[in-house]
């Protein structure tokens, strides 16, 4: 009889071990639930931190230029450095919100503008030489 009497206290602890199982599982989801939104968390931060600056290098490269060019050639009688600004941002059709977060970007990565400055003297050094050979 002990046999019988074993075979039977399993099938009447069957609703306890599933409501066991079903109490872990809940834990279980809302763990893998935060899991996976901290997953999509580090995912969207990490391509956020990898966006390159608002304005492409390239032109941000005229720009710039653009901006020392007038700034050099205009005295502050003639155009204040905001009008200076928003006349070189209509040409370009560039925001300042997003020329000042351009300049944030290269400011926070100190090496960019080593290349930066590079690629922009050389662009200088070609309006020179195109400047050279106008009659």
């Amino acid at each position: 009889m002990k046999n019988s009497s074993q075979k039977s206290q399993p099938e009447a602890d069957q609703p306890l071990v599933e409501n066991v199982k079903s109490q872990k599982l809940v834990p279980n989801l809302i763990r893998d639930q935060i899991q996976y939104s901290l997953l999509i968390l580090l995912f969207l931060f990490i391509s956020a931190c990898d966006k390159g600056p608002p304005i492409p290098e390239e032109k941000f490269i005229i720009v710039y230029v653009d901006l020392l060019i007038i700034q050099d050639t205009t005295t502050a009688s003639t155009f204040s450095p905001d009008s200076i600004k928003t006349l070189v941002f209509t040409r370009h059709n560039i925001s300042a919100e997003d020329y000042d977060a351009t300049v944030n970007y290269y400011n926070s990565q100190p090496e960019k503008w080593v290349a930066f400055f590079d690629t922009t003297t050389a662009y200088v050094e070609n309006l020179k030489k195109e400047a050279k050979k106008q009659p």
